[in-house]
């Protein structure tokens, strides 16, 4: 296995319910120190501030409904690039979010909301940046609700993955939604000859297209975030939808220039980050909104 070096990136702010992942016993810094005992070069940033408050521009009602449709729109063309199936309770389900948008017209106009999505993808774009910037081989970006239970096996399990010759362009880490939630387990099979060395079991699943399972827990080969990077370079702020959906967006641009490949984007079954903030009854599109 080769040697890498790893950049580990926390995004929060300063209200944050979870406050105390900015500090030493946070997972970013304590991943940090795990890797460093393996003899890993490791780089961490911790963002503790709301980056688009420092350069906000005004938010405006039109820009809150812009923003629903939009993310409906992108629910709809993720759907069809993962083919999934169920198309007609699918349709049923587009069909009940556009009449929820219309019928709900008064609270779709609230800009509110625009702020936090802006905040939160101005500090993970940030880190991207950094990232790059640092030279590492891989990036960790980890929200600060990202928990496991045992750093010292987490770190063993996502490094042996890391150092693979064969290594894919990036992994999803977190269990925040089930295969099945995303509607996905039909692209997945077991990547051959591939196990995970920490203490737990955990399968590693390689998927025919990329895709994501929120943006709580996410490992980047260093070259493919730069090519991401590229393509959010090319997003417009507005209409402004969570980065989930900012991200996949970018992924099947990227699928579409085929500078992703089937197989080379990964899962873990069961994900080893848990997302605090996440409720049982949670669903993919009120999570990314959160």
């Amino acid at each position: 296995m080769a040697s890498i070096s790893v950049f580990i990136g926390l995004v929060s702010h300063p209200k944050s319910s979870f406050a105390e992942s900015q500090g030493p016993k946070g997972l970013a810094s304590k991943l940090s120190l795990a890797f460093r005992d393996m003899g890993i070069h490791t780089q961490v940033q911790i963002n503790r501030v709301n980056l688009f408050d420092e350069n906000e521009f005004p938010l405006t009602s039109k820009m809150a409904r812009d923003s629903v449709r939009q993310e409906i729109r992108q629910e709809s063309e993720l759907f069809h690039f993962l083919k999934k199936p169920k198309r007609f309770s699918h349709a049923a389900r587009i069909a009940g979010r556009l009449t929820r948008y219309f019928s709900e017209w008064r609270a779709n106009s609230d800009p509110t909301e625009l702020r936090r999505l802006l905040n939160i993808e101005y500090s993970h774009v940030n880190l991207y940046r950094s990232a790059l910037a640092s030279g590492c081989d891989w990036a960790v970006i980890l929200e600060d609700d990202a928990y496991v239970t045992d750093t010292a096996e987490f770190s063993r399990g996502i490094a042996g993955l890391m150092k693979l010759t064969g290594a894919p362009k990036y992994i999803n880490l977190t269990t925040s939604f089930s295969l099945a939630e995303i509607g996905i387990e039909h692209l997945l099979s077991a990547v051959p000859q591939v196990n995970w060395e920490g203490e737990g079991e955990c399968l590693v699943l390689g998927a025919e297209r990329p895709a994501t399972n929120t943006v709580c827990a996410i490992a980047f080969k260093g070259e493919f975030l730069a090519e991401v990077l590229s393509v959010f370079d090319t997003q417009q702020d507005e209409p402004v939808v969570p980065i989930d959906w900012k991200l996949n967006a970018a992924l099947v641009r990227l699928w579409e220039r085929g500078s992703i490949a089937p197989g080379e984007c990964w899962f873990l079954e069961p994900g080893p980050v848990i997302q605090l903030s996440m409720e049982n009854t949670a669903k993919p599109t009120d999570i990314m909104r959160r």
